[in-house]
Order: structure tokens, then sequence, then C-alpha cells
């Protein structure tokens, strides 16, 4: 399934994370109200201090934009089933990507997600794919043990990255003399084919650009300095990539990964090997390790644990049917890693393939040792991270797999609310799927506004786990923005407009200085036309959305359309009055720079 099948694309390189990270901390930011924290007379500037104050505690970037960009990412391979080659013309090829980072629950880091307009792949009137926008991309199986050298904030950390492209909505490969986009470019042709999915890696994400941990204190004084020296103090910290482009087809999810999942055991007595994906076909066995072998340092030496085999296992006796293969460490070492963006082929025997297609899956080291586990059953939703305003109710669908396929109907799924941090269970309930595997669940808002997690759990009576694990348990999550209807009835009134709207971002984003003075009631009425664009509901997915954060109430955006269309009404009367008469040598001078 998915990008473990061929033809697939490889590329690997860096992304720059620049989020203001200031409404992660509860003191600053109120993720059920989505306010931010003034206390009774604070100023903005006060609060801005503040935020400055606590880079010595965490707050690593209160300057930050929320942008996220790749840089010297390539494409670094092609796989047409035959094994990686690097000889074929996209093989180099820039790829350029730049997103928002944005988490629906901030205080956490279950609900990342990247908002964008189009990913590309190659340059114009060379090879190259242009991939707009179906969906956002969305972090699943954070691994927290992927690199336990650099304990600063997520350097421990590794996260899977996915979307899906539909071939339908814009979708474009000029393949040229490529013969691995000329063979993408016939895969989708085929009517089972939606378009491509692409899945990445973050890993080894420094902070203060710096592999040293004794810098930091250094480096977060030096922060402050420059910070309260004034003028815009971005902080970006920067992760590696590997990354892999595949074909999308129809009941694979577009999220995450879909395909068997071999799940992390907690019986690992040394590094811990997080959870990976793997494809099973007539006479090929294909894992994503992409997020699963850690390293022993920044070095990014991977772990060595010997040779690995794949065994089959009768699911009902837990007796070992056939070993479908082994592969040793030169094929999971850091060179192999970046070589395949993580990902391992081995050759199978048809016979033991079609042995262990209902079989489970584990991964095990010479001595024994299970280090992945197939759990065969997996819920998966089609929207992981949903935002309603107070008053509204949705369906979300989930989708079960059953060892990478589509799921019969008449599977149960436990929904498990959860609170918002994901760690308590508060409720449960049942829903059963129909065709293709596929159940409903129906949401409703929060009274008041507020985050809400939902653990799935496929199956008949399951054990339902005490909350969420995001390297064994599947989840969704719903956040309420607040109605404001006081706000909403609020006199148009530059001082209600921006006590009660504006302040939020003008104190939260400081870097919108730089773009607009959300405390200039001129500034704000002359691009007026301009915010209404941009924040417009219908314009959500876009990667200039405001605010970036998606937390404006519709009570909020009431009151601002309100006083913004009041100026335009107000503009529109001082030109039937006075119309302005057409000024030839002031248009000459605006030419110049005088």
């Amino acid at each position: 399934m998915s990008v473990l099948e061929t033809p697939r694309i490889l590329f690997r390189g860096q992304i720059a994370w620049d989020p203001i990270v200031t409404n992660n901390y509860e003191s600053f930011y109120n993720e059920c109200t989505s306010q931010t924290v003034l206390s009774p007379g604070e100023t903005v500037q006060a609060f801005r201090q503040a935020a400055i104050q606590s880079v010595k505690s965490g707050n690593w970037n209160p300057h930050g934009t929320h942008r996220s960009v790749m840089f010297e990412t390539a494409v670094s391979g092609v796989d047409l089933g035959n094994g990686v080659v690097l000889d074929d013309p996209f093989v180099t090829a820039p790829v350029a990507f730049s997103g928002m980072l944005v988490d629906l629950e901030p205080y956490g880091t279950f609900t990342s997600q990247l908002f964008f307009d189009t990913m590309n792949f190659g340059i114009a009137g060379g090879c190259r794919i242009v991939a707009p926008r179906t969906s956002r991309f969305t972090d699943r199986y954070i691994n927290f043990s992927r690199n336990l050298t650099y304990k600063v904030i997520a350097g421990v950390a590794s996260v899977v990255w996915q979307t899906s492209f539909a071939k339908t909505q814009g979708l474009r490969i000029d393949a040229h003399g490529s013969t691995a986009l000329q063979a993408l470019s016939k895969a989708l042709e085929d009517d089972d084919v939606l378009g491509l999915t692409v899945r990445w890696n973050a890993y080894r994400t420094l902070y203060y650009n710096t592999q040293d941990k004794a810098a930091l204190p250094g480096l977060q004084s030096q922060l402050v300095e420059r910070l309260e020296g004034g003028g815009f103090q971005p902080n970006p910290s920067r992760s590696m990539l590997v990354g892999v482009v595949g074909l999308w087809r129809r009941g694979e999810p577009a999220h995450e990964p879909g395909d068997r999942a071999l799940l992390s055991t907690e019986a690992q007595t040394g590094p811990v090997v997080a959870t990976a994906h793997a494809r099973l076909s007539g006479s090929r066995l294909t894992l994503d390790l992409s997020n699963s072998v850690s390293e022993t340092g920044v070095d990014l030496v991977k772990q060595p644990l010997g040779d690995l085999s794949v065994v089959a296992v009768d699911p009902a006796s837990g007796k070992d049917l056939a070993t479908l293969g082994t592969f040793d460490y030169s094929q999971y070492d850091r060179a192999a890693y970046e070589r395949s963006s993580g990902i391992v082929t081995l050759p199978v025997d048809p016979g033991v393939a079609s042995q262990a297609a209902k079989a489970n899956l584990e991964l095990r080291q010479a001595n024994g040792t299970v280090l992945l586990r197939e759990e065969a059953l997996r819920a998966l939703p089609t929207a992981p991270n949903t935002y309603l305003d107070e008053g509204q109710s949705t369906t979300v669908q989930v989708q079960v797999f059953d060892r990478g396929a589509p799921a019969p109907a008449g599977v149960d799924v436990t929904v498990a609310t959860l609170s918002a941090d994901g760690g308590t269970v508060v409720e449960t309930s049942v829903v059963q799927t129909g065709e293709g595997g596929l159940a409903d669940v129906n949401i409703s808002s929060t009274k008041g506004g507020g985050v809400v997690g939902y653990m799935l759990v496929p199956g008949s009576n399951p054990t339902i786990p005490d909350g969420i694990d995001p390297q064994l348990t599947t989840y969704m999550y719903v956040r309420t923005l607040p109605a404001d209807a006081d706000i909403a009835q609020l006199p148009a009134t530059w001082e209600n407009v921006y006590a009660k709207v504006l302040s939020n971002w003008n104190a939260m984003a400081p870097c919108m200085d730089n773009w607009l003075r959300l405390d200039d009631a001129e500034q704000v009425r002359a691009y007026g036309p301009v915010l209404k664009r941009l924040t417009d509901p219908s314009q959500f997915e876009s990667f200039r959305f405001m605010p970036v954060t998606r937390d404006m109430t519709a009570g909020e955006r009431t009151l601002l359309y309100a006083f913004l269309d009041g100026t335009k009404a107000l503009h529109a009367m001082s030109e039937a009055a006075e119309p302005e008469q057409k000024d030839n040598v002031k248009l000459s001078r605006a030419m110049r720079s005088h």
C-alpha cells in the first residue's frame, strides 16, 4: 500500500520550525477560551516582556512566525522496484515546502499540523511534481526515545508527517526524461489510484542551532538580550528529514500510515525501537523504519541492534509459522537510512508470503527479543484534527484496517473520550463499521469552548488504554472555539475591537509588527479588505489564513467585521461628499523616492 509500493521518490534534507511557543504555557494562554491571558490592567507591552523573561525557563521563541520551511532538501533517489537508483534525472531536484506549524491543542504535542498551499519537487521547465494542497500535513507516531542524548525540548523525538494530494485537484507531473516520474504518471491513470501520498520523518531537532547542551544557558541569555534590545528576533529550531512520495490508493488513509502496523513492545530492555509499518506483497516485504531505530547521539550513528528478522506468528496459537527475511546492520545504519529514507525491502518466498498474509508479523533480534509486534486492527480517523464553533456538530468517519486493508462491516470501535491532555478517559461509546470499514462518530461542540481528545480502539471488548500513547494508540482531537456572543454584540468602536479582539494577537505575536500594527487604528482600517479576506473562514486551510493559530471566535470575527464594514461606509460617505481631485504633480512625485 501507499508509499511502500513502487514506484516511489525519495527525498531528504532539513526543515526549520519557527512557531510562537508562548501559547504552549497556561500562564500565557487559555486554550479553552482561546484567549491570551492578560491580567487586569496588564498592557500588551508588559505581556511581551513577561514572555521574553520566560525564555530562560523554556519559552524558546517568543518572536516566532509559525513558518516552517524546508531547506537544503532535494530528491535523493528513486525506486522502481529493483532498489534505490541515483541516475534518474529527477535525482537532486530541489524540494520546496513552506507551511504554518499550528497545534490544535497547544499545551501538548499530539495535534501538530502544517497548513500550506503547494509542495513542489523540482522546478519549472524541468522534471517536477507540483502538488497543490488537498489537506494539511498531520503529525503522528511521535517517538519520544529517538535520540536520548539530546534531551532538549523535542530534541529527543522524531515524528511522522503525512498528507495526500488528489490527482483531481491540480496535481501535475512533468516527467520529461525521468523514468521514475513517467512510471508515477502512468500509475495515476489507474482508477484505483487517487493521487500521491507524501510521508516524511523529522528527527534530530536542534535548538539555538547547537548540538552542545551545555551552551544553552548562555544562548538563552543572549536571546533575552537581543529581544530586549528591540527589533525582530526569531529563533527557529531545525530538524533533519527523510521522506518518500508514492501512490495514494483508494481506501488508504490520507493523513497517516495505514499499512500493517508493527507496534513497539514494552519488553525492550535496550534502545527502544519505535512503531514501524509494513507492506507484504507476493514476493516482497517492505518495512518503513524511518521513525523506528534510534541514534546513539547527535552524530546520527544508528543503534547497532545486530541482525533483525521478520517472523510470521500464528495469531491463535502464538507459534512461529515462518521467517520472512533477515537483514543486517548495513541495511539500517545511517548510510542506508539516508539512502532509502528508512525503507527496507526484503525478498520473500511467495509461499511464505501467502502463509504470512493472515499471520501477525514480529521484528526480532538474533537473541529472540521481540522489538515490534503487529496489531492487526487499527482504527484511523479520516479527520485527525477538527475545529468547531460553539453550537456546531459534525460527524467524523473512522476507518478500520485489518492488516493494512479496509476491514469488513460489523467491527466494533470503542471511542474513548479524553481530557485535553490525552491522559484521562472520561467516557466511552461504541460504533460499528459499515461498508469499507467505515464508522461514523458524531461529535458535538463543547459549551464555552474547549479541547477534547478521542482514542479509537477497534475490536470486541478491547482493553482500553489509560490514555494516548502516540506509539501505540490511534486518536483524533476536536477543538471548540467559544461563541463569544457577548463580544459580537458590543458597539463596533476601535476601543472594543482592540480590547476584545486584536490585543489577543498583538500580545502573543510580536512578529505581526513587521506587517501590520494591530494597535494602530488607521493601519487596521486601511488594511480592512485584506484582513477580511485573510480571516474569512473559507480560507481556513490556506497558508496565509489569519490568525495563524486558527483561534479567532465567531463573536470576535463579527465585531471585527462590523468595525471594518463601518469604516468602509464612512470612507464611502466621505468620497461621495468630497470627490478627490487628481493632482498630476503629486502623482509624478510619488514615483520617486522623495
